[in-house]
C-alpha cells in the first residue's frame, strides 16, 4: 500500500525550521545542538534498534482464523512488554508517508504514557522523560514485531529510529481519542502525554474503532493551551482533513520557543486540562506555577 500523506520532517530536514535557523546565521537549531548526554543516549538507543525493524518470518505459521482472539493476545503481549495503551486498525493510505510502500494490512499502536510529575521539575526533565518514553516505545515495537514474525506473519516496527507510518491518524482510528486544539490527539486519561510505537503486519486482527468523548467541543471553549503558548501559535479556526476537524499550529510562531531555544517547550500539552484526570494534584500545582511566573513565559531549567 502506497502512502499519500507528506510527513512533517524533524530537525534540520524541516524546511521551515531550516530557513529560520539560516536566517539567524546558525548551522543548526539550538534545541537539538544542546542535547544533554542522557537525552542523546535515548536517541542513540532508538537509532540502534533501526536495523531490527524487520526480519525473517517463521515459515511455520500459527493458525490465524480467530482475529478477535489474536487481537486479545497481541494486546496482552504489548502490555507485557510495557505498553499502557494498545489499539489496532486497518492500514489506510493516508496513514502512510507520501510515496512510501508498506505491504501490510493492519497497524498496531502500542503507546507508553509519560510521567506527568516531571512537569514540576522544569524543561529538561520534561524533555528527558519524552525521550525515555520514545526509546521505550521503540523497544516495544521492535519486540512486538519480532514476536509476530515468530508466529509466521510479516511485521515491521515503526518508531523514531525509522518509520513509514504516521501516528496521529492511526491513534484516531484505533480509538485513543480526538484531536485537540494544540494539534495533538487527546486521550481521556493520559491527555496527550504519551508516545507511540507502531507495528504493521498481515496477521489477521480484529479492529478497534474511533471514539468521541467530547474533546473537540471542550477545546472550542477552553483557552488554557492558548493562554500558555509563548508564541501565540495556536489558532482560533480549524480545518478538516479526511472529514476530521483539526487545528494547525503556526510553526513560524512555535519554533522560536520549541526549536530556537535550548530549553524544551511542551507547554501546550502539559497545561491541557485532560491531564487532571490522571494527575489531579500535580496538574493543579503546575497551573499555579504557570500563573505565578506568567502564562506565556517559556518553561526553563
Amino acid at each position: 500500500m502506497r502512502g499519500t500523506t507528506p510527513r512533517r520532517e524533524q530537525g534540520m530536514a524541516d524546511p521551515v525550521l531550516a530557513s529560520m535557523v539560516h536566517a539567524m546565521g546558525l548551522e543548526s537549531a539550538p534545541h537539538y545542538s544542546a542535547a544533554k548526554p542522557g537525552i542523546q543516549a535515548y536517541r542513540n538507543r532508538w537509532a540502534e534498534l533501526a536495523k531490527f525493524r524487520d526480519g525473517p518470518v517463521n515459515p511455520q505459521r500459527i493458525e490465524g482464523n480467530d482475529p478477535a482472539g489474536m487481537a486479545r493476545q497481541i494486546k496482552a503481549k504489548a502490555m507485557e512488554l510495557g505498553a499502557d495503551l494498545v489499539g489496532i486498525c486497518r492500514l489506510q493510505p493516508h496513514m502512510i508517508d507520501l510515496g512510501k510502500d508498506v505491504p501490510h494490512e493492519f497497524a498496531i499502536a502500542a503507546c507508553v504514557a509519560e510521567d506527568y510529575e516531571k512537569v514540576l521539575l522544569g524543561a529538561d526533565a520534561v524533555e528527558e522523560e519524552a525521550m525515555r518514553v520514545y526509546a521505550k516505545c521503540a523497544e516495544i515495537a521492535t519486540d512486538l514485531a519480532a514476536h509476530i514474525r515468530s508466529c509466521g506473519y510479516p511485521a515491521r516496527a515503526h518508531h523514531n529510529g525509522g518509520r513509514e507510518v504516521q501516528a496521529i491518524p492511526i491513534f484516531y482510528q484505533v480509538g485513543f481519542g480526538e484531536l485537540g486544539r494544540h494539534g495533538s490527539l487527546i486521550h481521556e486519561k493520559y491527555g496527550s502525554s504519551f508516545r507511540p510505537g507502531i507495528v504493521t503486519t498481515d496477521l489477521p486482527l480484529a479492529e478497534d474503532r474511533p471514539r468521541e468523548f467530547g474533546v473537540q467541543d471542550f477545546c472550542l471553549n477552553c483557552n488554557v493551551c492558548r493562554l500558555n503558548c509563548p508564541g501565540d501559535a495556536i489558532p482560533d479556526d480549524y480545518v478538516r482533513t479526511h472529514g476530521i476537524k483539526r487545528w494547525l499550529i503556526d510553526l513560524e510562531k512555535c519554533y522560536p520557543y520549541s526549536r530556537l531555544r535550548e530549553e524544551y517547550c511542551h507547554l501546550c500539552v502539559d497545561v491541557c486540562p485532560y491531564n487532571v484526570k490522571s494527575h489531579p494534584d500535580t496538574f493543579r500545582a503546575f497551573l499555579k506555577q504557570r500563573k505565578k511566573v506568567g502564562y506565556k513565559t517559556p518553561q526553563s531549567r
